[in-house]
């Protein structure tokens, strides 16, 4: 993880937590966190680090979060199912809906 990030990249991060909270009045930390990373390509910066900035500024503003990388098209649409080892089976993950964390 880096702790170098530019000023450009943090005022992108809290404007946008801020628009999100206003807008949708959640913060769901994978659609921002790649917007932002989309808008900041020169930075260089890894998804899970600007993901870690947007759930520290979600948390300084109180903001309810979630984590919905399925249904925001960030995830590649699957099949729900994982595939038991031991038994050969497929077994449903249950990731039907989104989830979030208050």
């Amino acid at each position: 993880m880096r702790y170098d990030y530019s000023t450009r990249l943090r005022e992108d991060v809290y404007a946008s937590v801020r628009a999100a909270l206003k807008t949708a009045g959640i913060i769901n930390v994978s659609l921002v966190a790649e917007r932002i990373r989309v808008r900041n390509l020169a930075e260089n910066v890894a998804l899970e680090d600007i993901e870690h900035l947007v759930l520290q500024a979600a948390q300084l503003v109180g903001a309810a979060i979630e984590f919905d990388a399925l249904g925001n098209g960030l995830a590649p649409p699957g099949t729900g199912l994982v595939e038991n080892r031991d038994e050969s089976s497929m077994i449903p993950l249950g990731l039907h809906r989104s989830g979030s964390m208050q």
